[in-house]
């Protein structure tokens, strides 16, 4: 049995932005997606090639170090919503506060999940080193041997600009990370099922619990529902500031953010010759 993925992720982002009205948004997200697709294609010929065979658990374990610093950015949307909510104490106009205020509570929205909220306070991070265990049988991974630069410096860019880069910047990151997230997740979710499947063993239950880190993510569109609580979020930033979110920075954080974090899966990939 070969691995066969009908859907590439540019047509799981489609599926999405047709959910969106017509607008900036819509179109500056579709426009920069296309302009990126061979590095998209580059993703996914990654994942297909770190799930094509049973590989040791040491270069599993450099899989699991890089893929973990890409994701599960609490503590930087966590830092957003803080300065969102600066503002809004810090204004005495009752409108502005307001709208400053339910900003930070949209962007804050998009870890509710990820912190275990409605979920019995399992975190993702929990469900993380479970997905990791089932595969290497040990924390191991988490040592600093394993780090891959690319991956943290990605991580590093995520979290300093998010707190030090203009609100608009940081609210795109966000954004787009969720809108990522979403499409890379419906995709390794078919890679990683198919490499537990044929060359772990892991079946059935096992599996389900196993896989359930990437699960989670598409079985209750949890990155979908991210993505517009962000949209929400730069729209009651507008209605604060009285500021737009230009497309030009729109262009540039999705420009940079797939060039980031496509170098960082790519390394790590080479790693699986």
């Amino acid at each position: 049995m070969e691995l066969n993925i009908q859907k590439t992720m540019i047509a799981t982002m489609g599926e999405v932005l047709d959910m969106l009205p017509e607008g900036d948004i819509k179109k500056t997200i579709k426009q920069s997606v296309q302009n990126k697709a061979d590095k998209f294609s580059s993703l996914e010929r990654a994942f297909e090639k770190m799930c094509s065979k049973k590989y040791s658990d040491e270069t599993m374990n450099l899989f699991l170090n890089g893929w973990k610093a890409t994701h599960l950015k609490m503590l930087p949307i966590y830092g957003l919503s803080c300065r969102l909510n600066q503002l809004g104490m810090a204004s005495e106009d009752k409108e502005q506060k307001l709208a400053f205020l339910e900003s930070s509570a949209y962007n804050a929205k998009t870890s509710h999940e990820d912190l275990g909220m409605g979920f019995d306070a399992i975190s993702h991070g929990q469900l993380y080193d479970e997905f990791a265990f089932s595969m290497v049988k040990s924390d191991e991974w988490k040592l600093a041997k394993y780090d891959t630069k690319e991956a943290n410096d990605f991580a590093s860019w995520v979290y300093k600009s998010m707190l030090l880069e203009s609100i608009p910047y940081a609210l795109c990151i966000n954004m787009f990370s969720e809108f990522y997230n979403h499409a890379e997740y419906a995709y390794s979710f078919l890679t990683f099922k198919y490499s537990m499947e044929n060359f772990y063993g892991i079946k059935g239950e096992e599996l389900e619990d196993a896989i359930r880190y990437i699960d989670v993510h598409n079985q209750y569109e949890t990155e979908i529902h991210h993505f517009m609580a962000v949209i929400n979020a730069i729209e009651k930033y507008e209605k604060a500031s009285k500021e737009k979110v230009s497309t030009e920075i729109m262009s540039e954080v999705i420009s940079i953010y797939i060039d980031r974090v496509c170098e960082a899966i790519e390394t790590i990939a080479k790693k699986f010759d």
